[in-house]
């Protein structure tokens, strides 16, 4: 029996596990307690890497849809020449803009599919690359390029000495945290509290993690912006503590930055988040008064019709109350290698050039809003999208409303590279099959410039690839032979590595991305990929210090923070539309917001046989709420949207505000290659969202707040 230490990947935590394997087979997998992070820690999802390996529904070998719905098996060789065929043609008629790539969520905790993702893209000199991230987290990204300079340059909060922490929209118990690696949060939260410290959670519904820690207060969703204002408000034109001069050598903008917060008082925005006018001033004077504070927002504000003015709004009260970039409040660790720098010189994370065909979206983060791409499938020009490579991805289940499933059924080719034929790939033409994260080496690269305890750990393979499944990069290098990629040019990965295989193979030795890695690390100088396989269970770094970022680390073109981002101030005006639209609702529709499962991850981990889904796909609604529709506690409902309805079971409980419905995304898997998971039955609310509703700033689709009607099924 053989025993791997290697950490998870499903999530930021990357908790360490530890698998015991014999005859390629895994017998268990158990977390870590050696692992000078995740001390242990680890959830049901990542215990179940097993099962999720040895999956009888998981793709095996490439897949050719046959006629309508029948699907055969065919080789790699075949797969790889008519795809690369179909390819060439299209690029020879119509350009190459014409060939896009999705990237979904599990993509971004594999660093070879990741960078190789993209650069498949590149090296066909087309644009069309969109990923999940426009799906949950897109504000984060494009505002820390707006006024940071840089997608990568993302303050975290830092945990273990902080006394006040505030949480909006994030449930840390079930969901760890977004665009954060903190293991274990639950433990890091009450380990606030048992110091003296505060911890508060905002959300319209008394989650997991206001029930175990800390103090509730809850909102109307899709108003935490208003509460960021009125608290600005408090701090700059009651007690008048903010000072622009002071800050002018490290941040621009300021008063403008202010100016946006003059006309909500706390008073007008208590009528619109249902937080009465004194405990905005107590927060407000809390987090200025604090010696460390963290405000954190995570996707129940991301997903909402203002993520790209809230996270603003975090980011400038963190800096002009002292709590950015000090000890306690928010830091921007450096990691193993300076990401940020690398992709600057790399020609990413900045402002980015490019536009889509309809509606003029840039890219965040190097990718379009998918919310945009059934547009630009169907819009008539000369360039629109006629092929799409699905890396790890479920669009057609994942984004609002129902126009991008039909849009991609007028796809000429669609290829999905993935562990199943989920809903997107059935619509397509082939699925080749990747390895799970068990079956490559790894190292969490997106990740390093985000840990809340700064480590780096490297994983080699724990088995090898069952069948026919193959190592992402080695997909995409071969997909960009065979579609005519160019082999030097602004993605030079895939041309160089195939090269020198071609020498290195004469010595017998093969070239991957390991090698490159290897480099990177080197260049960061705080450990090597030598140091990392003798240690598995990974090395500390340096300790993030405040005072290492703000005039020192700032990528912006003058090094300072641009708080008067022109996109930005653009949007402020929206502000006085929607509060307009909140007070003159008369209807008694319900507000829908999404709802994190402790054993579901989105829709792909919904067919392993040994995450249990208890009751799946169930609604919360108030008792209030449900008397007045006759409706009773396990009842089956109907929720209808704009076009479409689903139908759930609903639990009634006091948890969720009155006027609220919370039901979890991701469900309602009939007619896909998922057979246990479209046993589990449930419907997918992203059917019940208006089609194509993008925030203006960031193109984030807009899945939180949508008025929804609900009755008796």
């Amino acid at each position: 029996m053989a025993t791997t230490r290697t950490f998870c990947r499903i999530c930021e935590a990357h908790c360490g596990l530890v698998v015991e394997s014999e005859d390629d087979r895994v017998l268990r997998v158990r977390p870590d307690r050696e692992h000078p992070v995740s001390q242990g820690y680890s959830c049901v999802k990542g215990l179940a890497l097993g099962a999720l390996n040895e999956d009888p529904d998981r793709v095996n070998q490439p897949l050719k849809r046959v006629g309508t719905d029948r699907w055969v098996e065919i080789s790699w060789d075949q797969a790889l020449e008519e795809i690369g065929a179909k390819v060439r043609a299209l690029r020879r008629r119509h350009g190459d803009r014409c060939v896009a790539h999705y990237a979904g969520n599990p993509s971004f905790f594999s660093f070879q599919n990741v960078r190789f993702g993209a650069a498949f893209l590149e090296a066909r000199g087309a644009p069309n690359h969109y990923a999940s991230h426009s799906i949950d987290a897109n504000p984060k990204f494009d505002v820390a390029t707006q006024i940071y300079g840089s997608s990568l340059l993302q303050p975290v909060p830092d945990l273990e000495r902080t006394e006040l922490f505030v949480c909006l929209g994030s449930n840390p118990v079930v969901s760890q945290m977004s665009i954060v690696q903190v293991p274990n949060a639950l433990a890091r939260l009450q380990a606030i509290e048992a110091r003296g410290g505060r911890v508060i959670t905002i959300d319209p519904r008394r989650t997991e993690t206001a029930a175990k820690v800390g103090e509730h207060l809850p909102i109307v969703p899709g108003t935490d912006v208003y509460l960021l204002l009125a608290m600005l408000h408090v701090l700059a034109f009651e007690d008048r503590v903010v000072d622009a001069r002071a800050l002018a050598s490290v941040a621009r903008g300021v008063p403008d930055f202010c100016e946006a917060a003059r006309p909500w008082t706390p008073e007008r925005c208590a009528a619109l988040t249902g937080i009465d006018a004194a405990t905005t001033r107590e927060l407000a004077r809390a987090l200025y008064a604090a010696e460390g504070a963290c405000l954190y927002m995570s996707t129940g504000v991301n997903m909402g019709p203002f993520g790209s003015l809230a996270f603003w709004l975090v980011q400038g009260l963190s800096l002009v109350t002292g709590q950015l970039d000090c000890e306690g409040g928010l830091v921007v660790p450096e990691g193993a290698f300076d990401a940020p720098k690398l992709a600057g010189l790399l020609g990413l994370g900045g402002e980015d050039p490019h536009r889509t065909l309809v509606g003029g979206w840039h890219r965040v983060a190097g990718a379009f809003p998918v919310g945009a791409l059934a547009d630009e499938i169907r819009v008539d020009h000369p360039e629109r999208i006629r092929a799409l490579f699905v890396s790890c991805g479920n669009p057609a289940h994942s984004v609002p409303g129902t126009e991008l499933e039909d849009a991609l059924e007028e796809l000429e080719l669609l290829v999905s590279i993935d562990l199943y034929r989920n809903e997107t790939a059935r619509r397509g033409h082939y699925v080749l099959p990747a390895t799970d994260m068990l079956e490559r080496s790894d190292f969490p690269v997106s990740w390093t410039s985000l840990q809340v305890v700064p480590h780096a750990q490297y994983t080699e393979a724990v088995l090898p690839p069952k069948a026919g499944r193959r190592p992402e990069w080695e997909i995409f290098t071969d997909l960009a032979r065979a579609c005519g990629a160019k082999t030097f040019g602004p993605a030079p990965l895939l041309g160089v590595l195939p090269r020198l295989n071609d020498l290195a193979g004469r010595l017998g030795r093969r070239v991957t991305p390991d090698d490159l890695l290897a480099l990177l690390l080197r260049w960061g100088g705080q450990t090597t990929l030598r140091e990392l396989r003798a240690k598995p269970e990974g090395v500390a770094l340096r300790p993030t210090r405040g005072g290492t970022f703000l005039g020192r680390r700032v990528a912006t073109s003058d090094g300072r923070v641009h708080l008067d981002a022109p996109r930005l101030l653009a949007d402020v005006p929206r502000l006085e539309e929607h509060a307009h639209e909140l007070g003159a609702r008369a209807d008694d529709r319900l507000t829908l917001i999404g709802r994190r499962q402790r054993t579901s991850h989105n829709s792909w981990m919904h067919n392993v046989e040994r995450v249990p889904q208890g009751a799946a796909n169930v609604a919360l609604m108030h008792p209030a709420d449900a008397a007045a529709r006759g409706i009773e506690d396990g009842a089956l409902v109907e929720v209808a949207g704009p076009r479409e309805a689903i139908r759930v079971p609903v639990r009634v409980s006091d948890e969720v505000a009155p006027g609220v419905r919370a039901v979890p995304h991701g469900w309602g898997h009939a007619g896909s290659g998922l057979r246990r998971a479209s046993r589990l039955g449930g419907g997918n609310v992203n059917r019940v969202m208006p089609d194509a509703q993008l925030e203006p700033v960031s193109g984030q689709s807009i899945m939180i707040a949508h008025r929804v009607s609900v009755r008796p099924a």
